[in-house]
């Protein structure tokens, strides 16, 4: 069944008013500001991670970066102006290689509640 033009047209502009908009350059503003803190990363690891070692904040604001703000693994503030090496990004991927389902959910989660 074909669709004419304008239907189409006006589908696609339906769809997008019923998608729900996020800001995303916000959502990277909380990840920026929750560098230097640990607090956060400390509650979450307790609840759901305990086996967390030290750098381990360092990835999970990465993840976050990168799964919930949607931005790019390069460009995650946990770098700290750095290109990350091979290596970062290989411990990058192992890290959220092993997040469970109810890990990666309370770890987007965490992002929303007091730093």
């Amino acid at each position: 069944m074909l669709v004419s033009a304008e239907e189409w047209k006006s589908r696609i502009w339906r769809a997008g008013e019923e998608t729900e908009r996020r800001d995303y350059r916000a959502t990277e503003a909380k990840i920026h500001h929750r560098l230097g803190m640990t607090r956060w990363f400390d509650e979450w690891a307790r609840r759901n991670r305990p086996d967390a070692r030290y750098g381990d904040h360092d990835l999970a604001l990465t993840w976050q970066w990168v799964h919930v703000a949607h931005a790019r693994l390069d460009l995650s503030p946990a770098w700290r102006g750095q290109k990350p090496t091979a290596k970062d990004r290989a411990h990058y991927r192992h890290f959220a290689y092993t997040l469970d389902e109810r890990q990666q959910f309370e770890l987007a989660l965490a992002l929303r509640k007091r730093a």
